[in-house]
């Protein structure tokens, strides 16, 4: 059994998606690689921020075929724990920038920040969670302790932030 975790608002499909097309998939994976030299340079290129999202380096631009597989005849625990790894790594990575920022106001002024900003959060998109659902990515979430933040359930994402004690 799951731990709690606060409810989605009536109206959410909380439920799995449905599966994505063999057509899509293969066409995914044949273009993919005339057009990942781009995406890779337009990511070299923008020097953004880690933003606590879940996807590893390049790996989020390529459709490999284990995860070909999964889309295609996953079942619903190998869903669940695609989306694990990939949710502790957005944990993992959303946790940074406070373990960063604390031990900056530890060593230099010992002055702690208030409000949201030593507040983890992580970003999910859907390819993590296509097979179980939003629903499923939120106990996944409350059994570490971190909650999906429903108001921001759009198109292809989803965001999750630490529960406050």
């Amino acid at each position: 059994m799951s731990t709690w975790h606060p409810p989605a608002p009536a109206g959410l499909n909380t439920g799995p998606l449905r599966r994505r097309s063999v057509l899509g998939l293969w066409l995914q994976f044949g273009l993919q690689w005339f057009w990942l030299p781009f995406r890779i340079t337009y990511a070299v290129l923008s020097d953004s921020p880690s933003d606590g999202n879940a996807e590893p380096g390049m790996s989020k631009f390529v459709l490999t075929p284990s995860r070909y597989r999964l889309e295609r005849h996953g079942t619903r625990e190998e869903w669940v724990a695609w989306a694990a790894r990939a949710l502790d790594r957005g944990i993992e990575r959303g946790c940074e920038p406070v373990r960063s920022a604390e031990n900056f106001n530890k060593a230099k002024y010992r002055y702690k920040f208030k409000g949201d900003y030593l507040v983890p959060k992580t970003t999910m998109h859907r390819r993590y969670y296509r097979g179980i659902g939003l629903e499923g990515l939120a106990a996944l979430a409350a059994d570490r302790g971190w909650q999906v933040e429903w108001d921001s359930a759009v198109f292809g994402e989803v965001h999750l932030r630490a529960q406050q004690p």
